[in-house]
């Protein structure tokens, strides 16, 4: 196997600071964390110190956690709506349809393709117009039909 493969990162591959490099000072770390400010070295590294301004999402519960909290009054209020005769027709069958899919899952959408044919086709078109382009290009060379 060979290591002169180049690393996925280059950051991880660039050579460390060197020990006397005024950016790893105690002072200069210390004035980062006190500015809450991000500074990087050539290779895009943070500096020790720095701050990213956006540390990224706060925790919290996510959407489908609070979401799932009303599941039980959700499938309630579907079933009250499809039983209702005096809502619309369109929305007890939307209800009903909520219900049947989130019990038994959504019906499986059968698609049918047939792509070799079309690949086929293109090869085909492709080869001809390629053949059409060099039969050209020979008579272009040869304007009397006589070959050397």
């Amino acid at each position: 196997m060979s290591t002169d493969t180049p690393p996925k990162n280059p950051a991880a591959a660039a050579p460390p600071l060197a020990a006397d490099d005024p950016r790893l000072s105690p002072e200069a770390i210390e004035r980062r964390r006190t500015l809450k400010i991000a500074e990087r070295d050539e290779s895009g590294r943070l500096l020790p110190g720095s701050i990213l301004p956006n540390p990224g999402r706060k925790a919290g519960p996510l959407v489908t956690t609070l979401a799932r909290q009303h599941t039980e009054q959700a499938v309630a209020l579907l079933a009250e709506v499809m039983l209702d005769r005096k809502a619309p027709q369109a929305a007890r069958v939307t209800a009903a349809t909520a219900l049947l899919d989130r019990g038994w899952g959504k019906a499986p959408i059968q698609i049918d393709l047939n792509v070799r044919a079309k690949f086929d086709d293109f090869l085909r078109e492709v080869g001809i117009a390629a053949r059409a382009e060099r039969d050209q290009a020979e008579e272009e060379a040869e304007p009397f039909g006589v070959a050397e």
